[in-house]
């Protein structure tokens, strides 16, 4: 198998940045695996949360190139084997790992003439529901940002350290919309159980991340008292997390580009099942590539927050439709995405 990886910026699309002071352009890598004529491709989508830069993956991608070139990939064990080998060769770096191993489903899917859905869960793709996020911003943008969405059935609300809900009840008065809060781990200073309860009073959903992941100890009476679910997104990175966050948390999000890709996803699903978690596949900002990887695993979750190639302005591949909240995926060979025209990797 021949490997090489690029670097894209990616624009996002202004009037949803996620939060103040995003950069003008986020750096994604996109990967290119190449096996007897058939091409699968992969992404990464690297977060400075987790310590990881475009330039990092991109070297560690690159540096397994002579690993590769003699594996040969023909089913689902191959890749799972292969998502292990690769680990010590790129660790620390996860995003690096998801790359390479969405590359691998893609190309296998080609291979087999099969949706990566269907390799993993023997069905076609179904269509989502995924939030729209509304990040923070002032009231005089309000009005303009809650138009923007009004035909979405699902929203995920940013909210800050302060805990000021004016916004949030400001968009409760403008539409009945499914409502979810993302704390981002800033509620440290706030009474979070009484704050769910003023949340509960508006009808959102559930809340995710209030605290950050070092302060999970004070996770089991919070969830106790707390009036609304609450999943873990920063507490959650790998399948080794799960069994520690039951009592703690409701629920998980998996983002694929955190946990090393598809491989690792499916994995996470089942136990976290097991131990009666609720799942919700998350993702960055990411091309419709990654999107795609996480509609896949997404099958079998139940809830899906994958609108990063929406909050996106450049458009690096097609396949993928949404639409109002809704993802409308195909059934194609391999993650059903192509290559817009003009682009290269």
């Amino acid at each position: 198998m021949n490997l090489s990886a690029c670097i894209k910026k990616l624009k996002p699309l202004n009037p949803f940045r996620i939060a103040r002071g995003v950069k003008a352009f986020v750096d994604n890598v996109f990967i290119r695996i190449e096996d007897g004529g058939t091409v699968g491709y992969g992404e990464a989508s690297p977060n400075k949360f987790y310590n990881e830069t475009a330039s990092d993956v991109c070297e560690k991608v690159s540096a397994i190139k002579g690993f590769l070139s003699d594996k040969n990939i023909s089913s689902v064990t191959d890749i799972r084997t292969l998502w292990q080998e690769i680990w010590p060769l790129v660790q620390p770096s996860r995003a690096a790992q998801c790359g390479i191993d969405t590359a691998l489903w893609d190309l296998l899917g080609k291979k087999r003439q099969s949706s990566v859905s269907r390799l993993i869960w023997n069905c076609a793709p179904r269509q989502l529901i995924s939030s729209c996020t509304l990040g923070l911003c002032e009231p005089p943008e309000w009005e303009s940002r809650v138009t923007a969405v009004s035909k979405c059935p699902v929203l995920k609300v940013k909210m800050d350290e302060k805990g000021d809900v004016r916004f949030l009840q400001f968009i409760r008065s403008k539409t009945n919309a499914t409502i979810r809060v993302d704390a981002n781990c800033s509620w440290l200073s706030l009474d979070v159980p009484k704050l769910t309860s003023v949340l509960e009073a508006m009808q959102v959903e559930f809340v995710e991340q209030p605290l950050p992941p070092e302060n999970n100890t004070a996770m089991p009476l919070i969830l106790k008292k707390s009036k609304l679910p609450i999943l873990a997104d920063e507490s959650c990175t790998v399948a080794d997390d799960i069994p520690d966050l039951q009592g703690k948390f409701s629920g998980i999000n998996i983002k694929l580009v955190k946990c090393g890709g598809i491989t690792p996803a499916i994995e996470m699903i089942r136990i976290a099942h097991d131990l009666g978690l609720s799942v919700m596949i998350g993702c960055m900002l990411e091309s419709n590539l990654l999107i795609a990887a996480g509609v896949a695993a997404a099958q079998k979750a139940e809830y899906a927050d994958l609108d990063g190639s929406w909050l996106l302005r450049d458009k690096v591949f097609d396949g993928i439709e949404f639409e109002n909240g809704i993802i409308a995926p195909n059934d194609r060979p391999g993650l059903g995405v192509s290559l817009c025209g003009g682009e290269e990797i």
